[in-house]
């Protein structure tokens, strides 16, 4: 975008807190009076506010916010008429980005706007709609570069077949497939059992060897294994998952216990690092 001081350059997931518009919230009470706030209290209320949205889609709301003052900058947009936004505004932002773009990225722009709005205090005024037949023609124009072939679903069969290609007494080898056969059995994303790099392994967020309990009773009084995640998109209090023991070379519970044999995670550590 265009430099201006309202936008300072910083990382994406910072720009929903960091980029202001031309009117912020500013301490005012419901007649219009100055109320007497502390300018660090109003920044507090940013701060807390802005965790409501998680690290990912805080990044990928900061990522839509830099497209649509792009097209304000290109097509001359005033700052006040980018906050609080108008719907021939908005409808024009979305037709550019139209065809360019697959349908649920446009819609996570237009989300990212409006998240923008609520964290700063500005009423969000566009006709719903509007936005909703707009966005919907949008996703007809979807590029095909955008759009992905549907896959083969994941069955016991695929399992084994990726089993037939690992060495399991190799440390990383032993590691996936005891990550693989608990998400296929738990029913969990891949994301909530894994972690980028162990860079960004949090203890508190990420899954442990502590958060593992095998041989453990549900409901029905059946023995299953318990993984604790710490904290899932859903359940940011964390949730258990479970999976039984199986009768063929898919069995997570046979995967784990040699994965624990070899790699031996530390308590703290993730449960499914490797040597």
């Amino acid at each position: 975008p265009i430099p201006s001081q309202l936008r300072p350059h910083c990382l994406a997931r910072e720009r929903l807190k960091l980029w202001f518009p031309s009117e912020t919230r500013i301490a005012r009470g419901a007649d219009g009076r100055f109320l007497v706030i502390a300018e660090e209290d109003l920044q507090r209320v940013l701060t807390v506010m802005n965790l409501s949205w998680a690290p990912g889609m805080r990044e990928c709301y900061g990522a839509g916010l830099l497209v649509f003052h792009v097209f304000c900058d290109e097509r001359s947009v005033p700052e006040e008429q980018r906050c609080p936004v108008d719907t021939r505004t908005m409808l024009n932002f979305v037709a550019s980005c139209a065809g360019s773009y697959s349908g649920k990225t446009i819609a996570n722009y237009v989300y990212a706007v409006k998240a923008w709005h609520t964290l700063h205090g500005q009423p969000w005024e566009v006709q719903q709609d509007e936005l909703k037949a707009s966005l919907d023609g949008a996703s007809e124009l979807t590029p095909d570069t955008s759009k992905r072939l549907k896959r083969e679903p994941f069955t016991v069969k695929f399992i084994l077949d990726i089993r037939s290609h690992l060495n399991l007494s190799a440390p990383l080898d032993a590691a996936v497939f005891a990550c693989l056969t608990s998400a296929f059995y738990g029913l969990c994303r891949t994301g909530e059992l894994t972690v980028k790099s162990m860079k960004v392994f949090d203890p508190t967020k990420h899954v442990k060897r502590s958060n593992l309990e095998m041989d453990v009773e549900d409901r029905h009084e059946l023995r299953v294994t318990k993984i604790f995640l710490p904290r899932t998109k859903a359940a940011v209090a964390g949730e258990g998952v479970y999976w039984a023991q199986q009768q063929d070379l898919s069995d997570p519970k046979a995967a784990m216990l040699n994965h624990l044999l070899i790699n031996e995670p530390s308590q703290d550590n993730h449960l499914f690092a490797w040597k």
